[in-house]
């Protein structure tokens, strides 16, 4: 059901098992995002999720614990320790699996998952032309806190966002 959302949807969340799985999460990372994927290397030290919808691979999501999004602060390019924060390192959606609300329903679950596991803040990032995951996060109650001009590659400013619960 493309451009429409369909509640009919059986969405699942799988842990991904690292290092055995590694390979396919970036694998899977490169068809998402291409040039902006993330070194094979970084999936060994992510806690990720397959997203599964009706049985099928339709993406994949990775979180830091107690971790303030800052590498596009600092000069060493690293994160800072920040206990009670979770970032959320990625999300991604294989094409196909697009502008179905499930960007929504995969939300949801973070925030979920961030709340079971006491967190009280979470971080995130995306590229400022990322229209559809901005809108997402503002309506899950996120808020832009800062823009960091020239953070990819080609020169695309990167969008922080944060939530802070209850």
């Amino acid at each position: 059901m493309a451009g429409g959302y369909n509640s009919g949807m059986t969405l699942e969340f799988r842990r991904a098992v690292v290092p055995e799985e590694a390979a396919e999460l970036w694998k899977l990372d490169v068809e998402i995002f291409g040039d902006d994927a993330f070194d094979e290397e970084l999936w060994l030290s992510l806690e990720s999720y397959w997203i599964v919808v009706d049985g099928r691979v339709a993406g994949c999501a990775a979180f830091i614990h107690d971790v303030e999004f800052q590498e596009d602060l600092r000069a060493d390019g690293e994160n800072a320790a920040q206990r009670g924060t979770l970032y959320i390192q990625s999300t991604g959606l294989l094409r196909a699996y697009q502008g179905q609300g499930l960007g929504k329903r995969i939300k949801e679950w973070q925030i979920e998952y961030a709340r079971r596991n006491g967190f009280h803040r979470i971080v995130t990032n995306c590229r400022e032309s990322n229209a559809r995951m901005i809108s997402i996060n503002e309506k899950c109650g996120f808020r832009a806190i800062r823009s960091t001009p020239g953070y990819y590659e080609d020169g695309e400013a990167t969008v922080v966002m944060e939530l802070v619960l209850p």
